[in-house]
């Protein structure tokens, strides 16, 4: 058996396959060792260790020429069914009855990636089945429903009606090309590389996804997924040579090599200078903002080095966070302070043939294009002749502390690592494991800090030959031009048909909503093996709260192997604070370490704490109490991740960012709020399904309505009001945020909790005390006098029985709907997560995504407080979307699975419960718990009885699906016109 091995010697190579080089791999302690398939070419990368969470994907050399989104619609549709598996949808068994910790697809501007892992073997064997047949033999050849339903179809259910356009990839990308954070992106490297791939949208255009043709779609499958153009990889502890000799048995034995030259990914050629260009994005009609528009994008982008050199890549990206990514960096500095943008962002174009920097101000006017451009050039040619040596080294610190750390939360870390690969192995079969030895790169990085290697990178690219400054500028009522566009097309070409030609596209919507509907037979739903309940953890983990003190303060200790790291998180209890505080004690938590001290400047803090600690973050949490409905206690929480021996200096300084914070510089006040703002305003139009599912809760909840206070339309909308009362009130807005962190950070109610080492901790109870008693010296009783409280007066947490459509330019909707179980007196049971399970991935999917066109719906039943809700995201639909969900109780009343359907809902529950956590993570979990006052018994009980689920019981619980629907809260972010004229709305709110 081939685990875990530590030669190539122990591999017991199958003959079909040899070794191309091999590679001891230090930093993540693993054998790397990369081969070559002889029949059919496939190159297969493996990495072995003792990780349990096993790691396999296959990926395929995917650019594209046009905007169709080709790759995409065939990333989506291959998942559909396959020879060996005819199910209509083997993705969707596996997400409901898999113990998977990572199950999903990716289409990216030159690859299509199709990741899986699992710590169960046979679990793991079965992902693997199913994806290499779906690339394979896919069903798309046999049934182009499939490429109607995923990609794009024309919808006629009568001759008369109205010809639309509907088809799951098709509303995604009207989403994502919704967003103008999306977007920007997309435009600039249409700029930036124009001849290659890149310059293309692999995700497709909607405007252009129509224009595909069925035999086109087929085409690029055939010429795209062969193994000689594919990557294959394994990570973690599985047996590799079965793992081997199963995929030469079963798939590449059955292919012979081919010339895959056509889809080397190509280079752009240089402009031989810089190029400017401009493009729009759409807001409302009307909704134009005084005479300078600041709601712009101005980008500077360069190309500066290929993809396959991590050394560079890392060095630029470390330039562009001293240079303008970090608070105080100097050309941020100068363009906030010649009032251009109000967040400035830079960044490294990676996982791409040629690499670029960008530097980027958002919320920006294009008449200030010129004045942007000379300021950033400036700023690099001041930089080529001299950089802050200590900012360097914190970058760089803050950076390889990351690298070191290996925390992806809940992503397989193997899958991060894997895909990294791709940034070398995708252009070059000899550097596979390039990106594997990162340590190295951090060390001559370090050298280079004093023999001014990252000053010589800057001075190439001072005057780069291949450069972009492109203005990204709004435009009123876009969307509604592309809408009415589409609309005189469809119209257009409905009346050029014939009556036998309209009765055509009706016989194939029917056909689709046939092939839809059509129940699959036992045999294709038994297609893949299911596992036992026997393979699931019958007993919760345990927590690890081990209470204590720590320098005399009340302290919960967390048991963990945490390899030379202590983590810190400082709890301050503000549930008694009277409630307006609570809003600006969230907003004051991004303040904190990013003004001056009585010590430092903002810009000097900045490089002291990268210096010193690896991770510093401030924020408000809420968390309900055991057995309560809507009663919670809420936190200002200070997380430290730093080494052992930076224990002391970590609290040092952040004791002088609680205590010593000069909140009086409202010039930089505004920066960070109109930053701040600007990071809410992407979270609605990237994420408005969270956005509208926790306003909808907030018209019931308090503690929802402090979360939407906190992150969602009641922040905008507060940050909007105290930038606007900035000029003539900002001596009280300053003078609240001075109040505020007086009252949060209030020593009397601090828990400490910490997972560290025996250093560690010894430096911990060296430091609190002398923490504690500048915290005496500093904090005091809220106090509202002179204060700016403006729209928060009463009581701002109490329910409002409100149902809000918030109007956007936006082309799709996010359609939210929420109520509460427990006002039909149920009570939550184990078995409720299970049906939650059911309804997500049978119900929903079917009735939202597949039929309706969605890219994505879910339902929660969220526990013991009773809340109920449902959420769809780039849904083209809103009304048809609240019907479904007010139908879900009614189905589930309906359910009778068989033993093997209820298992996989049983399974597929524990997938999302099960995953593997990191050291920090287990921390925290065991932490939120205690504060929770969580019931362990409890937790044992609700495992036992989703273990234990039958289908008697699901039918039950959708008495607490109809509790919650029958007097449920609406809301919806979405099309301004859809909004106004399909919602019954009591409120209409424009959105921009």
């Amino acid at each position: 058996m081939s685990k875990n091995i530590k030669s190539t010697a122990e591999l017991s190579l199958p003959e079909a396959y040899e070794i191309e080089y091999s590679e001891s791999l230090p930093d993540v302690d693993s054998l790397g060792i990369v081969l070559r398939h002889k029949k059919s070419g496939a190159r297969i990368c493996l990495i072995s260790n003792d990780d349990e969470n096993k790691v396999f994907y296959i990926g395929f050399r995917t650019p594209v020429t046009d905007d169709t989104g080709v790759p995409h619609i065939i990333e989506h549709t291959v998942l559909c069914g396959s020879d060996r598996y005819p199910c209509r949808d083997p993705f969707m068994l596996l997400a409901k009855g898999s113990l998977n910790t990572f199950l999903n697809a990716m289409t990216y501007p030159d690859k299509t990636v199709y990741p899986v892992a699992s710590c169960n073997d046979h679990d793991f064997a079965n992902l693997m089945s199913v994806y290499m047949d779906a690339v394979f033999h896919p069903n798309i050849y046999k049934y182009r429903e499939i490429f109607m339903q995923e990609g794009w179809h024309y919808e006629l259910e009568r001759p008369e009606d109205e010809l639309k356009v509907n088809g799951i990839v098709y509303n995604e990308m009207k989403g994502v090309l919704s967003s103008p954070d999306s977007q920007v992106f997309d435009e600039l490297c249409k700029a930036l590389y124009p001849d290659t791939t890149y310059g293309r949208s692999s995700g497709g255009d909607p405007e252009c996804i129509p224009s595909l043709t069925y035999e086109q779609y087929l085409d690029f499958h055939r010429t795209h997924y062969h193994p000689s153009n594919s990557y294959i990889y394994l990570w973690g502890d599985c047996d590799l040579k079965e793992r081997l000799e199963w995929m030469d048995k079963n798939y590449l034995s059955h292919y012979d090599a081919i010339d895959v030259s056509g889809t080397e990914i190509t280079e752009q050629k240089p402009f031989g200078g810089l190029h400017r260009e401009r493009a729009y994005f759409s807001v409302e009609p009307g909704s134009a903002q005084g005479e300078r528009d600041e709601r712009g994008y101005l980008v500077y982008a360069a190309v500066t080095c290929p993809s396959g050199d991590p050394l560079e890549c890392i060095a630029w990206d470390i330039i562009g966070e001293v240079l303008i990514g970090t608070t105080g960096a100097p050309i941020r500095t100068a363009l906030l302070e010649a009032g251009i943008g109000a967040d400035i962002l830079a960044g490294v174009l990676d996982h791409i043939r040629q690499s670029g920097i960008f530097i980027m101000a958002k919320n920006a006017c294009a008449e200030d294009g010129e004045k942007f451009l000379s300021i950033v050039r400036d700023g690099l040619s001041k930089a080529a002749g001299g950089m802050d040596k200590d900012a360097l080294r914190a970058a760089l610190n803050s950076r390889e502390f990351a690298y070191r750390e290996a925390d992806f939360g809940s992503t397989p870390k193997g899958l991060c690592y894997g895909l990294d690969l791709l940034q070398s192995w995708l252009y070059d079969d000899s550097s596979a494991l390039r990106y594997m030895h990162l340590g190295d790169c951090y060390a001559k990085l370090r050298d280079g800090i004093d023999n001014g290697y990252f000053e010589s990178l800057i001075e190439k690219a001072a005057d780069p030959q291949h450069a972009v400054m492109l203005s990204y500028e709004p435009r009123e009522g876009l969307i509604g031009e592309v809408e009415a566009r589409l609309a005189a097309k469809l119209a257009d070409f409905k009346a050029s048909l014939g009556e036998e030609e309209l009765r055509g596209i009706v016989a194939e919507t029917e056909r689709l909503r046939e092939y839809q509907e059509r129940p699959s037979t036992p045999e294709e739903s038994q297609c893949i093996p299911v596992l036992s309940r026997s393979d699931i953890r019958r007993e919760p983990l345990p927590y690890s709260n081990i209470e204590c003190t720590v320098g005399g303060v009340r302290a919960v200790e967390h048991e963990g192997q945490t390899a030379g790291i202590e983590y810190i998180t400082l709890y301050f209890d503000i549930s008694e604070l009277p409630q307006q505080w609570l809003p600006h004690i969230s907003e004051l938590c991004g303040l904190c370490g990013r003004m001056d001290t009585a010590h430092h400047s903002y810009a000097q803090l900045t490089t002291e704490i990268k210096l010193n600690i690896g991770k510093l973050s401030l924020s408000e949490s809420s968390y309900l109490k055991e057995g309560e409905s809507d009663s919670f206690s809420t936190y200002a929480s200070v997380e430290i991740s730093c080494l052992e021996g930076k224990v002391r200096e970590a609290l040092a300084l952040v004791r002088e960012i609680l205590t010593e914070t000069d909140y009086s510089d409202t010039r930089r006040l505004r920066e960070l709020l109109a930053e701040s703002r600007s990071d809410v305003q992407s979270k609605i139009f990237s994420r408005g399904h969270s956005v509208a599912s926790t306003r909808a809760l907030s018209y019931f909840s308090r503690f929802y309505k402090l979360s939407d206070w906190n992150s969602g339309i009641g922040a905008y909308r507060m940050l909007e009001a105290e930038l606007a009362a900035l000029g003539e009130r900002g001596g009280e807005i300053a003078l609240t945020y001075e109040r505020a962190a007086r009252a949060a950070f209030d020593p009397e109610r601090l828990t400490v909790s910490f997972c560290g080492g025996a250093v560690g901790r010894a430096a911990l109870e060296e430091s609190i005390p002398g923490m504690i008693e500048a915290l005496r010296g500093y904090a005091c009783p809220p106090d509202s006098d002179g204060c700016w409280f403006d729209g928060m007066e009463g009581d701002i947490l109490a329910p409002c029985d409100l149902c809000e459509g918030f109007a956007m330019s936006s082309q799709v909707q996010f359609v939210a709907m929420a109520g509460n179980m427990r006002e039909g007196g149920i009570r939550y049971r184990g078995s409720m997560k299970v049906l939650e399970n059911a309804i997500n991935n049978e119900y929903l999917y079917n009735a939202v995504r597949v039929r309706g066109g969605a890219y994505g719906v879910f339902c929660r039943i969220n526990g013991a407080p009773g809340y109920v809700y449902f959420a769809s995201f780039r849904d083209p639909r809103m009304t048809e979307t609240e019907h479904v969900y007010l139908g879900a109780a009614e189905w589930a009343r309906g359910l009778d699975p068989d033993e093997d359907t209820i298992t996989r809902y049983i399974i597929g529950t524990f997938s999302g419960i099960d995953r593997p956590l990191s050291v920090r993570e287990k921390a925290a979990r065991s932490m939120a718990n205690y504060l929770m006052g969580t019931d362990f018994e409890r937790v044992r009980r609700e495992r036992h009885e989703m273990i234990d689920t039958t289908a008697e019981q699901l039918r039950e619980d959708a008495a607490a699906i109809a509790a919650a629907t029958e007097h449920s809260f609406r809301c919806t972010l979405g099309n301004a016109r859809v909004v106004r004229e399909q919602g019954d709305f009591k409120n209409i709110v424009p959105l921009s």
